[in-house]
């Protein structure tokens, strides 16, 4: 079966990404795992270049997000808008969005509009948010539509 193993987010800084992240994904946490020598300097083109990388597990337990912090690696910030071709932005399923917020904006993160609900394709039914996060990524919520509670 073919299916997506893990997502790749580079950070500039690993400990407010885990945090952010967890706060989500409510699944271990495995690192940092520290790696470094020829392979990390072909890849980066930086002699002495790491590579500081963490995995955020999610409660499912088969979803995984890598945390790439680049360390002495030269390289600016990306513009991480949606309308840039080779953009990207994770979109998680929360159990309940109101929560997910809510943790969010103890650690001082705000939903870029009110959440909303899908009208069609994959999405009729889901609740459905952006939230800016580490490194001004786009990062959209989505709580899974519920059915409908007979009167």
């Amino acid at each position: 079966m073919t299916r997506l193993h893990h997502m790749g987010i580079t950070v500039s800084d690993t400990a407010k990404a885990v945090e952010f992240y967890r706060a989500l994904a409510d699944g271990d946490v495995v690192g940092p795992l520290v790696r470094r020598g020829p392979v990390v300097e072909a890849v980066t083109g930086q002699v002495g270049a790491e590579i500081w990388i963490t995995f955020v597990g999610f409660a499912d337990g088969e979803t995984v997000l890598e945390l790439a912090d680049y360390r002495n690696a030269g390289g600016e910030p990306l513009l991480p808008d949606n309308n840039r071709a080779g953009s990207t932005h994770p979109a998680i399923v929360v159990p309940s969005m109101d929560d997910a917020l809510s943790r969010l904006a103890a650690l001082g993160y705000a939903p870029l509009w009110e959440p909303l609900v899908g009208t069609a394709g994959p999405l009729e039914g889901y609740r459905y948010v952006y939230v800016l996060g580490p490194d001004e990524l786009r990062v959209e919520l989505l709580e899974e539509p519920h059915p409908a509670t007979a009167g």
